[in-house]
């Protein structure tokens, strides 16, 4: 079945008292494995009418790679790169012991990848990119970002770095989540593509806070800060710092998911102040060393946080025009019947 994009002019026709239609070619039936009586999706998005068929004959097209790259770091981030822009079966053709160590310490942060080892190595994909709901991705984000903030915390309150470790192995998670989130997005895209970019930027900006976090752990884990350790002072100034972080990364997802630009606002014009905060709240530490990369960390997240709330700014503005080209609409469609 060829997949390229067939384009057709046709004119809109009524159909009865109160509806209207539009005529496709015979001939699309067939390509489609659809028949007269099936059912079809509809879907309005900012300019366009989206049709899919609904129909259990309509088979999925299988899009397949082949990669290919001796270093097997390189390797990895190839695979990663075919996972995310979608492609169900990805080829590796390389020895196998360069592949195995390319894919095995990445299997785990690669939802539904599994090794197919025969005669070539495969990278079978199964997920269902259609029915992935990309508000459970970012709410589930968020229940692992704010672990990893009370981790962190935690560490800050007793000087106890197993919970560091707990911060590294959620970042984890929230990795597979982003894989996930936007390998859907890049096989759903077409259905609503504001809406879709919305989503993207939020589920990179969770990641990199995400990020952030895990760079703090890693940098109090593997250099030597004995004096900051033994600091209950700059324990607590962090303490406080991350607290405060955590709290507006979470009212940036809260208008996100709300749609709230009254909140986003909030959160926007608090960027600056939250930023000067930090810096101006380390300067009793600032000899330490390692300080000031985690409150680069802290300010990151903060930036981060605040381009959430720009897309929710956004996506606000979105809906109050979509409502406000409906009430035109109706208004429109009351004065022609008025004629």
């Amino acid at each position: 079945m060829s997949t390229a994009i067939t384009s057709n002019i046709r004119k809109i026709i009524r159909v009865g008292e109160r509806s209207i239609g539009i005529t496709i070619p015979k001939e699309w039936l067939n390509v489609l494995g659809l028949g007269i009586g099936s059912n079809v999706e509809v879907s309005l998005g900012s300019g366009y009418v989206l049709i899919k068929p609904l129909t259990a004959t309509q088979h999925r097209i299988i899009h397949s790679i082949k990669i290919k790259h001796e270093d097997p770091d390189v390797l990895s981030r190839l695979i990663v790169a075919g996972y995310l822009e979608g492609y169900d079966i990805i080829v590796v053709e390389e020895v196998r012991d360069i592949v195995r160590k390319a894919f095995y310490p990445i299997a785990m942060r690669l939802p539904g990848a599994i090794a197919m080892d025969g005669t070539t190595f495969k990278i079978k994909i199964s997920v269902d990119e259609a029915n992935t709901d990309l508000n459970e991705v970012i709410s589930s984000m968020r229940s692992a970002l704010n672990t990893m903030f009370d981790f962190l915390i935690d560490y800050f309150n007793t000087g106890d770095k197993s919970k560091l470790n707990e911060v590294i192995h959620f970042d984890d998670d929230l990795d597979r989540l982003h894989f996930l989130g936007i390998r859907a997005i890049k096989r759903t895209s077409f259905r609503d593509p504001p809406y879709s970019l919305d989503y993207a930027i939020v589920l990179k900006s969770l990641e990199h806070i995400g990020d952030s976090l895990d760079r703090v752990s890693n940098t109090l884990l593997n250099i030597n800060l004995d004096a900051f350790q033994n600091s209950i002072e700059c324990r607590n100034v962090f303490k406080d710092i991350f607290a405060k972080v955590s709290s507006y990364v979470s009212k940036s997802i809260n208008a996100f998911t709300t749609t709230n630009v009254n909140l986003a606002m909030k959160v926007l014009l608090g960027r600056e102040e939250m930023s000067r905060e930090i810096l101006n709240s380390i300067q009793k530490c600032i000899n330490i060393h390692g300080v000031l990369a985690m409150a680069h960390e802290a300010i990151n997240a903060v930036y981060e946080a605040a381009e959430i709330a720009e897309v929710a700014t956004a996506k606000a503005i979105r809906a109050a025009g979509a409502a406000h080209t409906e009430i035109t609409s109706e208004r429109k469609g009351l004065q022609e019947l008025s004629e």
